[in-house]
């Protein structure tokens, strides 16, 4: 027996409700988004990043224009993205912590640079450091695009952030 689905009256919009709890059944890699200015850092945690294209190396990340990371960014004009393992969701907590400053944020972990400047985390799983392509607006993000200028990687398990919670990927059998 074939099982039909009622689906909803067609809308050219859906709700902020039901488009945040459709976007909670989606597992996404969880990133620290940092950006150095002059002396000032500061980052976020973010899961709205992912890659654009190959050739030439191009990264996307969607930032709050609430975030004070933001304005680092757009003052450097460049960012990088710390992808992490399983083992670094202490870290991520804290870069989604509201109202830490950014001296108790970079207190957990090794922290260095690559080109830009702008902070990357040592034992990530893999870390782009990019320079700004281009930033438009949409609703209430800035999206970013980012030439990647340096990148490091190792072969880790990368920590998962799904319905509200951090969780980890076991392989499929």
């Amino acid at each position: 027996m074939v099982e039909t689905i009622a689906f909803p009256a067609r809308s050219e919009a859906v709700s902020e409700v039901d488009f945040k709890t459709a976007m909670r059944q989606v597992a996404s890699s969880v990133a620290i988004v940092t950006a150095c200015s002059g002396d000032l850092r500061n980052g976020l945690t973010a899961t709205a990043v992912c890659s654009v294209a190959a050739t030439p190396p191009t990264m996307l990340v969607c930032i709050n224009r609430s975030a004070s990371a933001e304005t680092l960014i757009k003052e450097s004009d460049a960012f990088a993205i710390n992808f992490l393992t399983e083992g670094q969701h202490a870290i991520a907590r804290l870069f989604s912590t509201a109202k830490l400053s950014p001296e108790e944020r970079f207190a957990e972990g090794s922290w260095g640079e690559l080109v830009t400047g702008s902070p990357v985390l040592e034992g990530t799983v893999a870390s782009f450091d990019c320079r700004v392509e281009s930033r438009f607006a949409s609703g209430t993000h800035f999206v970013y695009l980012g030439r990647v200028v340096g990148v490091t990687s190792l072969e880790q398990e990368v920590l998962l952030y799904r319905d509200r919670s951090f969780r980890r990927l076991d392989p499929a059998e």
